[in-house]
């Protein structure tokens, strides 16, 4: 657990109790929908990584799911993948996104892993820019991969060292 005294948060895995409030943080800030039993499964998935972000009186203000892709002829970790990255609107600017998202590289960087690979709706500029910031490069378009809104993604790439 990574715990930030100067905000008092938490960074802890993801439990099922939590689900409601991911579901929730997920609707608000407008990320593709995972149904509650979305995240049970991806939860019993061992190459899964699912943080949270929780506050001093236990409420859930943020999370990112990932996984691991194993891969190579001796099925060593290779890469990592960020499906949904999220925190609660009434806690964002406070830096808690760069807080949780520095925990998933920590936890990459622990498995050796190469490279993060994530795709972003193309009219999300604050979070493509987020992305850039912390050393993204876009990779290419995926013409008409997001419903409702039918939209394009933007495929992204991270180069661990």
């Amino acid at each position: 657990m990574i715990t930030n005294d100067r905000d008092s948060v938490r960074i802890r895995p993801v439990e099922a109790s939590q689900i409601a409030e991911l579901i929730r943080i997920a609707e608000e800030t407008n990320l593709s929908e995972w149904s509650a039993q979305s995240y049970l499964d991806e939860m019993k998935n061992p190459d899964a990584t699912m943080l949270s972000l929780v506050g001093a009186d236990n409420s859930t203000l943020g999370f990112i799911v990932g996984r691991f892709v194993m891969g190579g002829e001796i099925e060593t970790l290779v890469d990592a993948e960020i499906y949904n990255i999220a925190i609660a609107e009434s806690h964002q600017q406070k830096g808690f996104g760069q807080l949780i998202f520095n925990a998933f590289v920590a936890a990459c960087e622990a498995k050796q892993t190469s490279n993060i690979w994530l795709e972003v709706r193309e009219s999300n500029e604050k979070a493509i820019a987020f992305y850039e910031k912390n050393g993204f490069c876009r990779i290419q378009t995926r013409p008409f991969f997001y419903e409702d809104p039918r939209e394009h993604a933007i495929l992204m790439k991270l180069k661990l060292k």
